[in-house]
């Protein structure tokens, strides 16, 4: 799953911090600094996430790769099994298939463009591959060709406290998902800082609170 971050709306990111975007200054430093932050190539992460299926709740191993705004691999398996079990998403920048079983199946298009901006939701959190503009003392608001954008609200030390995100539905015709998620405590690799702990509500109702234990970053050269 190799590729490079792709940074073309870097320089517009940069203009804002520059013409007087405190919030978006003080967002990027919290999460490492522009500079950094540019020049992630890949995410990495472990954890455990608990899912809810309608009133019931699962709970997941979960492993994923993200190459933000291009590629991503997301591996999931019940802490009752063990990992050859695992279900198996990758996406790539214009189709996703999904593993298990040995099987691999194409998406439907509908499918995979929901898994695409579901991922891309965690892309955001790095902020500078992203055009992000000020809209008050403690929010931003970010966008990026080909996703939706996001609504995302500053802690007072700058780190990203909640974030609302509106998704394409996987099923034609259906109508979009909500989607809130609230952040607390961080990871931190080469400098980068990342939330633990993210909690989701879709469409007002509780979905997923996943938590990550192992967190790496590969960095492209200064």
């Amino acid at each position: 799953m190799g590729g490079t971050i792709a940074i073309a709306a870097l320089p517009q990111a940069i203009g804002a911090a520059g013409r007087g975007g405190d919030a978006v200054a003080r967002a990027m430093i919290a999460a490492g600094g522009q500079d950094r932050l540019a020049r992630v190539r890949v995410l990495t992460w472990s954890g455990m996430a608990r899912m809810m299926l309608g009133k019931t709740p699962v709970d997941l191993h979960v492993e994923s790769r993200i190459e933000p705004f291009a590629r991503s691999r997301s591996d999931s398996w019940l802490v009752s099994e063990t990992r050859s079990a695992a279900r198996t998403v990758m996406i790539e920048r214009d189709t996703a298939f999904l593993v298990q079983d040995g099987a691999q199946t194409t998406l439907a298009a509908a499918q995979a463009r929901f898994e695409r901006q579901r991922l891309g939701a965690f892309a955001y959190l790095l902020l500078a591959p992203a055009f992000v503009s000020t809209a008050g003392y403690n929010r931003l608001n970010a966008a990026r060709d080909g996703y939706p954008p996001i609504a995302l609200t500053l802690d007072r030390d700058g780190r990203i406290a909640a974030a609302d995100y509106v998704l394409t539905a996987p099923e034609p015709g259906a109508p979009a998902i909500r989607q809130h998620f609230s952040f607390a405590g961080s990871v931190n690799a080469q400098g980068v800082r990342f939330p633990r702990v993210t909690t989701m509500l879709q469409d007002g109702r509780p979905s997923l609170r996943l938590t990550i234990t192992d967190f790496s970053v590969e960095l492209s050269p200064a």
